[in-house]
Formats: C-alpha cells, structure tokens, sequence
C-alpha cells in the first residue's frame, strides 16, 4: 500500500512540474493605456474609416472653386488629303491642307438656383461627418477592445488562484501522506485529494490555453503578429476611478458625448442641404462666358496671275502673320430654363426627400441605440457594485471557516470531507472576488468611456 502511494504522489509531483509557468520569465508587459492607444492606431476598421478623410476633403474644396469661373484651353490640329473646303480660307481645294486652331475659354455661372451655395454647405457638413463616422467606428472599437482586455485579465488572475490552489493541494497531500504512513487517516482520503488535484491541474491547463488565445486576439487587434501569445503580458497599469454615478448624470453627459448622435446630426444636414440642391434644379441658369481664339490654314494666301507662266500663284500667309491676324474675342450671356427634363428633377428631389426622411429616422434610432446602451451600462455598474460587495463578504466569511477548520482537522477533530468542503469554498470566494472586482473595474470603464470621461477611448 505505501509503495502503491508513494508511487501516486510521485507521478503527481511529476505533473505539477510540467505545468507551464505563469507568468512565464521576461515576459513583456502591456498596459491598458498602451493597448488602447495602439488599438486605436492601427484597428483595421478605424483604418478603413479614416480613408474618406481625403475625399470628404477634395470635395469640400471642389465644392468652393465651384463659385470661380472654369477655364478651358483648346487646341486642333489636322491634315486633310483630296478634295476638302478651307473654312479658314473661305475656297474649295484639291490638295493637301493642314489646318489648325487654339482657344482660351472661361465660364462663370452668375446664377443657378442658389445650387452651388447648398452644395457648399452639404460639402462642408459631408466633410465634418466622416469625422463623426471616425469618432463612432473608433468608440466602438475601443469599447470592444477593453471588454476582451478584462477578459484576459480576468483569465491571468484565474490562473494566479489556480496555480496557489494547486500548491496548497500539494502541501495537503504532503501532509497526508505521512499521517497515512503512521496509520492516523485513511489512504482513501489521500487518493481523493489526489484525484482532485489531477483536476485541478487540468482546469490549470485549459484556463492556461485560453489565455494564450486571448492574448492572440488582443495582438492581432494591436496588429502586432509578430509578438508571440507567450512572450507578452497584459495587465491595468491605471488607476480606475472610484466614481459615484446618479441616473440623470450618466444619462446627460451620455448624450451629450456620444459620437452616433453627432454623426446622426451631421448625416441629416447633409441630405437637408442635399434637398435644397436638388430644388434649385428648377430655378433657370445665368451664366457668363467668354472665349479668345485664333487658327491657321496653309492654304491661306495672296493669289495671283504670273504673266510668264500664264498661271495663277497662291502665295501662302506666314504663320504668325495668320495667328496674329486671325485673333478674335467672344463674351456671351445665356439664359436656360428648364421646361421638361423627363421628370429627372423631379426624380432627383424625390429621392432626396426620401433620403432625409431616412437621416432623420436614423437619427431617432440613434438617440434610443444610446439610451438603451447607457442604461444598460448603468445597470451593469450597479449590479458589480453589489456583486463586489457581497463577494468581500463572502471572502471574509470563507475566510474564517477556512482557518478554523484547517486548525481543526490539524488538531484531529475534523474530519477531512469537512475540511474539504471548506477549502473549496474558500478558494471559489477568493476567484469570486477576483472577477467581482474586474467587473467593476470594467463596468466603471465603460461608463466613463460612454460618457465622454476618456476623450480618447
């Protein structure tokens, strides 16, 4: 029987010693400051957001030179082969004429419905909410991160108790062991302790596991694949604010910050302006425009009759002489009335009105997806805030029982099922605690981010 125990505790001993150690040596450390920082930096969806920036831009600054007049340079040049008309040259000939022709043009719109001052204005509010898209994108993103941070947290504390479980398992089988080779107890007892710390170091094996694939998340969400899972730690490194929150603060201060209803507002002046646009269609258009041309013929010339030849010459004008002397100018005003498109103005206004029903649909969406977020934030806090108190209580009381017991069984008045049950009850208060306290960590997290306290989550 001794050997056979013996034995047991050999290869139980042989197992805690390739258990993974944690945390593992020269680790690197991570703190929440850093991560969200870097998340906030290289996120592929913030990344993906921040693109529009330049377009939102452009059009912007296209939408300002709208009020300049456009300029437009022209320049032509041909060669015609056999018979061909010269309309430069006012003569039908059959020879081969090069042509050519240059013009400077400029237009300037004078009136158009007021369309160009509401393009301005929808560029400018399109601008401003790709912005607020950023801003929205970026918040949820961060609040994403630090929910799966606080869960890698809390798998790196549930690894820390099980590890200090497993060694007082360890030190108990120690114990027992020698008072079964004296004959006090029962080897039974010794087998079940046995048996559960085998269990226990498995639960160590997959709590273990599991870390390393949040860790894995957590530096794809960084894009930092080159660290590996095992060379790096996370842990707060900030102190979270012990806040006192009341109903109609948390909800203020949520709508004044959150990023959604700014972009609501933003995407509803921009289809209001876009509306406006598309009724100035059917103002009429005043516009002015002026031109400078000139243009060269080769066959452009003199003609005259040559007395010894008996024929007739043309002597071709010089180039210059052609450019110079060819110079015209052109100023024009048009009016133009729109009479009946096909009812593609109408089409246009039609779709637009459709499109700022929907912005302000979206925006009343928004303002409800915000309340129900920070109420439900709200009470999330105030469930941790009890959950955490009664865990402390818990833990003293656990606490207690533990240690009266344990001096109890030492002392032979206790039997071990009892002190067992102790133990255990013992240990689950203290990861209760454990994962009480991240909860309100991250409850009170939130509901600062929610409410603007942190500006750059």
């Amino acid at each position: 029987m001794r050997k056979m125990l013996r034995l047991l505790l050999f290869l139980t001993l042989g197992l805690a010693q390739t258990l993974p150690p944690f945390p593992a040596p020269n680790v690197r450390w991570i703190t929440l400051e850093t991560f969200l920082q870097r998340t906030a930096e290289a996120s592929l969806q913030v990344l993906a957001a921040s693109v529009t920036f330049r377009p939102a831009d452009w059009d912007y600054y296209q939408a300002q030179a709208s009020f300049l007049p456009s300029l437009q340079a022209n320049a032509n040049l041909s060669q015609n082969y056999g018979t061909t008309f010269d309309p430069f040259a006012f003569s039908r000939v059959q020879q081969t004429t090069t042509f050519g022709s240059a013009s400077l043009s400029a237009s300037l719109t004078l009136f158009n419905g007021f369309a160009n001052h509401y393009l301005l204005r929808q560029a400018k509010y399109a601008r401003l909410l790709t912005h607020a898209t950023y801003r929205r994108i970026q918040t949820e993103v961060l609040a994403q991160a630090l929910t799966q941070f606080f869960q890698t947290i809390g798998d790196s504390i549930a690894i820390e108790l099980q590890r200090q479980r497993i060694e007082r398992l360890s030190a108990q089988i120690q114990r027992l062991q020698a008072q079964v080779e004296a004959g006090q107890t029962l080897s039974l007892d010794l087998l079940s302790l046995e048996a559960q710390k085998a269990r226990e170091e498995a639960q160590y094996i997959t709590l273990y596991n599991r870390h390393r694939e949040n860790k894995l998340n957590l530096l794809l969400l960084m894009r930092w694949e080159s660290l590996a899972p095992d060379s790096v730690e996370f842990t707060i490194g900030l102190p979270v604010p012990e806040k006192t929150f009341t109903h109609d603060e948390v909800v203020e201060a949520a709508f004044r910050y959150a990023p959604e209803l700014e972009e609501a507002r933003f995407r509803t002046l921009v289809q209001t302006y876009a509306l406006k646009a598309a009724r100035s269609g059917y103002a009429p258009t005043l516009s002015l425009s002026a031109s400078l041309q000139t243009n060269y013929s080769s066959n452009a010339g003199d003609v005259r009759f040559d007395p010894q030849t008996f024929q007739i010459i043309r002597q071709p004008y010089p180039f210059e002489r052609q450019v110079r002397e060819n110079f015209n100018q052109a100023v024009s005003l048009s009016v133009s009335v729109p009479i009946f498109q096909n009812f593609r103005r109408r089409a246009q206004v039609v779709r637009a009105e459709a499109n700022l029903s929907s912005a302000q649909v979206n925006a009343l969406q928004q303002r409800q997806a915000v309340q129900r977020r920070i109420e439900s934030a709200y009470l999330s806090w105030e469930s941790a805030q009890v959950t955490y108190g009664a865990a402390q209580r818990s833990l003293a009381a656990a606490e207690k029982a533990y240690f009266q017991a344990q001096a109890q069984y030492e002392a032979g008045r206790l039997s071990y099922w009892a002190f067992r049950e102790a133990f255990l009850t013992y240990t689950q208060a203290q990861i209760d605690l454990a994962q009480a306290g991240l909860d309100l960590k991250l409850r009170t997290l939130l509901l600062l981010a929610y409410t603007g306290y942190y500006q750059n989550l």
